[in-house]
C-alpha cells in the first residue's frame, strides 16, 4: 500500500501549494495549526542579501497598517529552509488571472466599483504617507464584491522627490486600461485615448493620472474624480 505524500511544513505552518513566483521571492498558500489559510512569502537568499538595505521596509510599512483590503503581516519564520513573511490570505483572484485566464469582460459598473475600490484604500495609505509602488492587475484580487492590495514589497513612505503619490495614480490608471480593454474588439493599433470609447472627461482624468508630475492636490480628490467620471448613470 502506497503512503500518502507528506505535506511540506513550514515552522508551523503546513504548505499546500505554490501560487506565484516572482524576482524576488515565492508565494506558498499554507495552512497554520487551526487551519486557517495564510500566504508565506519566501525571499530568494540571493536577492534578500542583495537588497539587505532596504528589506525592512514591507514589514515596518505592513506592521503599521491596518485595513480590510491589506493583507496583516501575521509573523516572520527565519530558519534554515529561508526568510519568510507570513501574511493574511485574501479570498478571490488576481485581476490578471481574471483577464488573462478566466477571459472576463469587465462591465462598466464592474470597472467603477474596482476602481473606486483601489483609491479608497490608496487614500489611507497616502493618509499614512505610504506609497504602493507596484499597484498592478497581478497584486490586486477580486471575489467578485470587494477587492484587496497585495504585495507591498516595494512599498515605501513619501518623500515628495523621487517617492511620490503620483506614482501609484500611474499605476492605477494602467490597471483601469487594462479592465477598459476587456471589452475591446478592435485592432489594437492606435494609442488607448483613439481605441476606448471614452467620455472627453474620462480621457483628460486618465491623462492626468499617467502624468508623473502631481496633478492633483489629495488622494480623496483622485477617488472623487474618478467616481464622478467613471459612475454609473
Amino acid at each position: 500500500m502506497r503512503r500518502a505524500k507528506t505535506r511540506k511544513k513550514i515552522g508551523d505552518y503546513t504548505v499546500a501549494s505554490c501560487i506565484g513566483k516572482g524576482r524576488y521571492g515565492v508565494c506558498f498558500l499554507a495552512f497554520d495549526p487551526d487551519g486557517n489559510k495564510v500566504i508565506l512569502k519566501r525571499f530568494r537568499p540571493h536577492m534578500w542579501r542583495k537588497n539587505r538595505h532596504a528589506n525592512h521596509y514591507e514589514a515596518v510599512i505592513l506592521s503599521g497598517l491596518k485595513h480590510p483590503a491589506i493583507p496583516e503581516l501575521l509573523g516572520v519564520i527565519n530558519n534554515r529552509k529561508g526568510y519568510y513573511f507570513v501574511l493574511e490570505y485574501k479570498e478571490g483572484l488576481t485581476l490578471e488571472q481574471w483577464l488573462f485566464e478566466k477571459k472576463k469582460v469587465f462591465t462598466p459598473a464592474e470597472i467603477y466599483r474596482t476602481g473606486s475600490q483601489i483609491f479608497e484604500v490608496l487614500e489611507y495609505l497616502h493618509g499614512r504617507n505610504v506609497v504602493h509602488g507596484d499597484i498592478s492587475p497581478a497584486n490586486v484580487t477580486d471575489d467578485g464584491e470587494k477587492i484587496s492590495l497585495l504585495d507591498f514589497g516595494l512599498a515605501r513612505y513619501a518623500d515628495g522627490k523621487a517617492v511620490r503619490f503620483s506614482l501609484d495614480y500611474a499605476r492605477v490608471a494602467n490597471v483601469i486600461l487594462y479592465l477598459l480593454y476587456s471589452g475591446y474588439e478592435g485592432k489594437g493599433d492606435r494609442p488607448w485615448y483613439e481605441e476606448l470609447p471614452l467620455t472627453d472627461g474620462q480621457k483628460e482624468y486618465l491623462k492626468k493620472l499617467l502624468d508623473p508630475e502631481e496633478q492633483f492636490t489629495d488622494t480623496g480628490e483622485v477617488r472623487r474624480l474618478y467616481e464622478k467620471n467613471f459612475g454609473r448613470s
